[in-house]
């Protein structure tokens, strides 16, 4: 079982994690290989730290997988980047393979939702409307037009944020009682607050 102050540090990594990918993404659209490899090898090497081995490197192995898994198919059907599968994968190691299903689940819910703010903002709701119908009707695929609001990049680490962490604070574990207690403390012992 893990310490509550090891827990919310773990958290916090996760966090910044995230933090980062969503940086990265919005700015180069793209998420480093050395932030994805790096969650995925913290996740693990930390299961294997804090806690009885075989118990939680095979959640965080677990989760891992089932978050390549959740996300692979929309890979492989060109629908999202590697950066977002490997994201995911990453954030798996660290909450295990239920969790990581439903933070996908809840991204893949956000994700439209931005979607369709960035449709509503456009402008371009009846076009893009227009153009799906006839793809449906004919069944041909009809490119997007340069400059569209369909052709822009999606950055979908923004949505695997959103869902990890409502997630997250539904599940109470973005509560960060124990770390907040210890900084409490050492300002009161430092003397900055009384």
């Amino acid at each position: 079982m893990l310490t509550p102050a090891i827990q919310e540090g773990l958290t916090l990594l996760l966090l910044l994690i995230l933090a980062l990918a969503v940086y990265t993404d919005l700015r180069r659209h793209k998420i480093p290989n050395w932030l994805t490899f790096g969650g995925l090898s913290i996740g693990l090497i930390a299961a294997y730290l804090v806690s009885l081995p075989s118990v939680q490197v095979g959640a965080a192995l677990k989760g891992a997988l089932a978050g390549l898994l959740v996300f692979l198919p929309f890979f492989l059907s060109g629908g999202m980047g590697a950066g977002d599968v490997k994201l995911m994968a990453a954030i798996g190691s660290f909450i295990g393979p239920m969790s990581v299903f439903i933070s996908a689940c809840l991204a893949l819910i956000a994700g439209g939702c931005i979607a369709l703010l960035m449709i509503i903002r456009s402008g371009e709701v009846l076009s893009l409307y227009r153009r799906y119908l006839v793809i449906i009707s004919t069944r041909t695929f009809i490119p997007a037009e340069a400059g569209s609001v369909a052709s822009r990049r999606f950055p979908f680490s923004l949505s695997i944020a959103v869902g990890t962490l409502v997630h997250l604070g539904l599940s109470g574990q973005l509560e960060f009682n124990h770390l907040s207690a210890q900084i409490g403390y050492q300002l009161q012992m430092l003397g900055v607050v009384s």
